[in-house]
């Protein structure tokens, strides 16, 4: 056997995996990050939007002021690391779709905990199809997370830090207390594999539920590029007059390429949204890793010691990574305990030995 060589191997490059070794880097660990390099991961395609309330029933999120809070302290850091700004404060534009969803509205406005992220003074633009009215949602934006991806990996490849490599769990093997992979060592492997978390003989038996999810460029003038416009689909600014419209939600699925049915779902949503005119620029598609009860898996495998899982993001992947990534980082090193809601131990019951 080698000599160790690192506390760490992570393995998978999207959000999940550069958040964490984000996080061992400021604790002084060393890591090895191994990633196969596919253009069209998730982490790639997603637009990076982050919003304190979810979904149609305008809940707000988990530990939504920590996320927020632990988000902006990260990009700063991001930022400052690579001298470029990744993380765009926006306020969100959301069109009512119809009377019941206005009065939802009306009565969630009088928890103190949503009412805080709500500015209900918001107004229609002129290019939005607003028949039902709109709201504004405070503590909002998008990370350019494509961008910041490429910049951390050419960073961790000048640093000896990255391998692009195709994965084959058969190349991890455990040699008493220590982890071996080809000629290095470790003493903790952290899985941050996504949506591949499903062909994982180690953490397969995880109640995951793979979303695929579409996406289209468009260039549109005449949008406001400091606001994202939400009803149906959402527009996110990426440069000039391109905008990112998204996402579809594809629970059956045969692969992850894109599809004329998720086009034409997207483009239906558009067209009742927009009242100006665009033109399509690119379609895309990638996979979410979500989980049967939409909450993210943290920590140790329940027979493989030193053997964690940094997985099931979701929709919510770049509001909730860098909390989760410290969070994890922490209960890794220090042994502090993991939050029940994201805990792996929840799942513990779905597991049975197997050869892994």
């Amino acid at each position: 056997m080698s000599q160790l060589q690192s506390e760490c191997l992570i393995i998978g490059g999207g959000i999940a995996g550069l958040m964490i070794a984000h996080q061992l880097e400021k604790a002084g660990q060393s890591f090895l990050l191994v990633d196969e390099g596919l253009n069209q991961s998730s982490s790639k395609v997603a637009a990076g939007m982050f919003n304190p309330i979810s979904g149609k029933r305008m809940t707000v999120n988990w530990k939504v002021n920590e996320l927020l809070q632990s988000l902006q302290e990260t990009f700063v850091e991001m930022e400052n690391k690579f001298g470029k700004n990744y993380l765009v404060q926006a306020e969100i534009v959301q069109a009512f779709g119809n009377t019941k969803e206005s009065n939802d509205f009306s009565l969630q406005l009088e928890k103190e905990s949503f009412s805080q992220f709500i500015n209900a003074s918001t107004t229609a633009s002129r290019a939005l199809n607003s028949e039902f009215g709109v709201f504004g949602v405070k503590g909002s934006g998008w990370v350019k997370t494509k961008e910041w991806i490429a910049d951390y990996h050419a960073y961790l490849l000048g640093a000896g830090k990255l391998i692009y490599r195709k994965k084959s769990w058969d190349e991890l093997k455990k040699q008493g207390e220590v982890w071996q992979w080809h000629q290095h060592s470790f003493n903790h492997v952290i899985s941050c594999d996504g949506f591949e978390c499903v062909n994982n003989p180690y953490f397969n038996w995880l109640p995951f539920k793979l979303c695929k999810g579409e996406v289209l460029h468009i260039n549109c003038a005449g949008l406001d590029p400091n606001l994202i416009i939400k009803k149906g689909v959402y527009l996110v600014h990426q440069e000039a007059d391109i905008y990112k419209v998204g996402a579809t939600y594809e629970w059956n699925f045969e692969d992850s390429n894109p599809t004329e049915a998720g086009k034409e779902s997207l483009l239906e949503k558009l067209n009742k949204l927009l009242t100006l005119p665009y033109q399509i620029i690119s379609h895309e598609a990638g996979i979410r890793p979500t989980t049967r009860d939409r909450a993210a898996i943290l920590g140790e495998h329940p027979s493989h010691k030193n053997l964690f899982c940094f997985n099931g993001l979701g929709t919510k992947g770049i509001l909730q990574a860098p909390f989760l990534a410290q969070h994890l980082a922490t209960h890794i090193l220090q042994k502090t305990p993991l939050e029940s809601k994201v805990d792996i131990a929840r799942f513990n019951s779905f597991y049975t030995n197997s050869q892994f």
